[in-house]
């Protein structure tokens, strides 16, 4: 089963994103609902998915339990595990000190928060999910399954006093170990983009409210970068937040690579800060001052910016097209439709372009440093697309994806 068209999940982003900060300009931004952003996202999403089982293009499908007494044990074990995991997060998050201070201060809210309804909804949401989305094999490879299982497995060998190569055999399973190693990926990734989306919000209310007083080509640009950096962080935000049948978005599989995962780490926080000290950034040299620039005039700047918007927007689409499908290291849904019908990559590319048509207009841009720099980060993103493509050439549909879309940066060129 294939993604949602990107002709239907760009829109409902752009929409919500635009609603939200009305919205939010009109109420005031709190540390609270900014989380009705994620919650409007997941009910839009998981609408649209109802809607493609209801006409018959669906993963699931309705199933009345037929032994209510095993319903209800499926329903409290699910419930009993991810109380388990959800609250050992939240205590990390609130104990790590990298994650306790300020920085990530939207993250702790958002887990407070979710923890508070978790405890009230929980068993009513796994109720309802597994009538309403019913599916066998979806039921055996469920992660609290799985989790269960392992916890199973461990226990009745250390009873019997095994060794401890025996004890964690379980663990030599494939799918155990993807299942482990998704959360590892998830507690990774959660506070890096759930921080982005209130900092995101909080910045374009405060821009918003800026040009509605100066009017200024400058500020109306810096609202539309914000707006743009707020769709890609949500989405993907919510992507790694939650994988739900409702959401239709399971891993599938996860790269098991010690490279692969290296490759990734070295672009975000706080490894790509050991990156960037060693390969200077192009897109540090962006100031909006005209006399930076090589050509020293503010209509030049007003069209640069205005192009390194439009250039940026593109970037966020190419993310969007792949709905709560976008992840790093995984298999969840193919997307072979819009940008993903012409290349592979296309985020690769578009993120690449961004940088250069950022820094390449400014004269520090123009520095041995820098344009090495540039040429490494380059280097590195695009050995980030090898290693996704070593890991889902393993799936068949994937292999015949590459057979129909041949390029994977760039159309009939690369």
């Amino acid at each position: 089963m294939h993604q949602l068209p990107p002709s239907v999940l760009i829109p409902c982003n752009v929409l919500l994103v635009c609603l939200s900060l009305l919205t939010f300009h009109h109420f005031g931004l709190t540390q609270w609902n900014w989380l009705w952003t994620l919650v409007a996202l997941a009910v839009v999403y998981a609408t649209l998915n109802m809607y493609r089982q209801l006409t018959g293009h669906g993963l699931f499908r309705f199933q009345l339990p037929g032994n209510w007494q095993s319903f209800a044990r499926r329903v409290l074990a699910r419930y009993v595990v991810w109380l388990i995991l959800i609250y050992g997060a939240y205590l990390f998050y609130r104990l790590e000190p990298y994650y306790a201070g300020e920085t990530f201060r939207a993250n702790q809210w958002l887990f407070e928060k979710f923890l508070h309804y978790y405890l009230i909804l929980g068993l009513p949401y796994f109720a309802l999910t597994l009538i309403c989305k019913h599916s066998a094999r979806e039921d055996f490879y469920d992660p609290a399954i799985r989790l269960i299982h392992i916890a199973k497995q461990i226990s009745l060998q250390l009873a019997k006093g095994a060794p401890l190569g025996q004890v964690f055999r379980v663990l030599r399973k494939r799918y155990n170990r993807k299942v482990l190693l998704i959360f590892l990926m998830r507690l990774y990734f959660i506070p890096l983009l759930v921080t982005q989306v209130y900092y995101n919000l909080f910045y374009g209310l405060q821009w918003y409210g800026q040009y509605r007083s100066d009017h200024e080509w400058l500020t109306l640009l810096l609202v539309l970068t914000s707006c743009a950096w707020l769709l890609d962080v949500i989405n993907a935000s919510l992507a790694y937040f939650m994988e739900s049948r409702w959401l239709e978005n399971r891993s599938r599989s996860i790269d098991l690579t010690v490279s692969g995962w290296l490759v990734c780490f070295m672009c975000y926080a706080p490894l790509n800060f050991i990156t960037g000290s060693l390969l200077p950034f192009a897109p540090s040299v962006v100031t909006y001052q005209t006399q930076d620039l090589v050509v020293n005039d503010m209509t030049w700047l007003y069209v640069m910016k205005g192009l390194e918007a439009l250039l940026l927007f593109i970037h966020v689409c190419c993310g969007l097209s792949l709905g709560t499908s976008v992840a790093n290291v995984t298999l969840r849904k193919l997307q072979t439709r819009g940008p993903y019908g012409v290349v592979r990559h296309p985020g690769v590319s578009t993120k690449l372009l961004f940088w250069l048509m950022q820094a390449v207009f400014y004269r520090n841009f123009w520095q041995a440093k820098y344009i090495v720099g540039y040429i490494a980060w380059a280097w590195i993103y695009i050995a980030r697309a090898f290693t996704e493509e070593r890991h889902l050439k393993h799936f068949p549909e994937y292999r015949e994806y590459m057979r129909k879309v041949k390029y994977r940066f760039l159309p009939w060129i690369l």
